[in-house]
């Protein structure tokens, strides 16, 4: 078979090349009266003919391809009804795997893989590491609000101890006034006895006993503002050192917490525990997806031995027609179609092949109109005859009008 087609190639070589002798001699010549524009225009249909030679034996190879699947088509549809079963059966399983195939490539990845990668690296430690980071969010909240607690008593304490601070200023005025008042008194009191004959005796046993219980009464109260201050300052002092050590608890937790957020790039232990789930589905997805690529490997190998068992003209081309064996109208439309298309290429093959012979009728009539048979120009028409497989008509009439000679 491919000896054939060599041989085709090397006549097809020879004859181009008397083309191109032919064709430098005739474009040597001005004078277009002279008969070498015969032989130009003999030139030219034999490569009009060869051109038109070639569409229809394509046109006859796609005329016969056509054929073998209206064919194949006709066998298919006439098949038992046990072997088509099987056969509509099978194309269903490998349509049904092929779009999960299909669908899982196209989908959009539940987690990037570098993440994939990435919790794969750490697949082992990363349960313990979602509990310890959902227990230290925990904590952070706990610590949190004790810190925010102890913030809001440390303000509290803070704000007594400045009330108390005022207090003591108040207390030295109210001292201060208190002695302003009873020197006064006692002046008045002496200026009275001095300049007058009242008894004053009841006038400094009164103010003795007023100035003795304002006096008291301001201890007492600059006592018990003292003893306030410095309980104020004592709780003051632990609050600051409960809140420091609740501050540096709160900065490990956060520590820890930040580290786990900056590797998974992630903000919380549930989002983590989301990613930790999205991984497993997407390894489930992946080893469903290998088990469907196995099986689909399967039920192609089935169909091709269940199409090629039925002895087809072009089996391969039905092993990617699985939904038209399964669909019925779909077969039917294919086959109308197929139909039109032959009848079309048919009508081509017999206008071109008409085509042909009124070229080679015109060359055979103009040779021996004009008595012009030059036997370069008759190698190049009998390799042309030879090529399109013509009647060598030319090779004939040069030999008979030879003889006669």
């Amino acid at each position: 078979m491919f000896g054939f087609f060599e041989k085709k190639k090397e006549k097809e070589k020879q004859l181009d090349l008397a083309f191109d002798k032919v064709t430098k001699e005739i474009r040597s010549i001005d004078n277009w009266d002279d008969p070498k524009k015969l032989e130009h225009y003999i030139l030219d249909s034999c490569e009009q003919i060869i051109g038109t030679t070639k569409e229809i034996e394509a046109e006859k190879a796609e005329y016969r391809k056509v054929t073998s699947y209206l064919m194949d088509i006709k066998t298919i549809e006439e098949l038992p009804a046990d072997t088509k079963h099987n056969l509509v059966e099978t194309a269903k399983q490998i349509e049904s795997l092929d779009q999960s195939r299909t669908k899982f490539q196209k989908r959009d990845p539940r987690i990037s893989e570098e993440m994939f990668l990435l919790i794969e690296e750490n697949e082992e430690e990363l349960p313990q590491t979602i509990r310890r980071m959902m227990d230290n969010e925990k904590y952070q909240r706990n610590v949190q609000n004790s810190m925010n607690y102890l913030e809001g008593e440390k303000g509290r304490l803070e704000f007594e101890k400045e009330d108390t601070v005022k207090n003591r200023r108040w207390m030295k005025v109210f001292s201060v006034l208190l002695f302003v008042v009873a020197v006064s008194f006692l002046l008045m009191i002496f200026l009275l006895n001095v300049y007058t004959d009242v008894d004053t005796s009841w006038y400094n046993l009164s103010l003795l006993l007023i100035t003795g219980a304002f006096a008291t009464l301001i201890f007492v109260m600059t006592s018990r503002n003292n003893s306030a201050r410095r309980k104020a300052q004592r709780q003051l002092n632990q609050t600051i050192s409960l809140l420091n050590s609740v501050r540096m608890r709160y900065a490990n937790v956060t520590k820890a917490i930040m580290y786990v957020q900056e590797k998974y790039d992630i903000n919380s232990a549930s989002e983590l525990n989301y990613l930790w789930d999205q991984y497993h589905q997407t390894i489930r997805e992946r080893e469903q997806f290998m088990r469907n690529n196995d099986d689909l490997e399967y039920y192609t190998g089935r169909f091709a031995r269940e199409i090629n068992a039925l002895d087809l003209k072009v089996p391969e081309i039905w092993m990617n027609m699985t939904s038209m064996v399964i669909h019925p109208e779909e077969l039917s439309e294919n086959r109308h179609k197929l139909v039109k298309r032959r009848k079309k290429i048919r009508s081509r093959i017999e206008e071109n092949t008409e085509v042909v012979k009124s070229e080679r009728d015109e060359i055979d009539r103009l040779m021996h109109e004009h008595n012009y048979y030059v036997s370069e120009i008759i190698e190049i028409i009998d390799s042309v005859d030879r090529l399109c497989g013509l009647k060598k008509k030319a090779v004939e009439e040069y030999s008979f009008d030879k003889r006669n000679a």
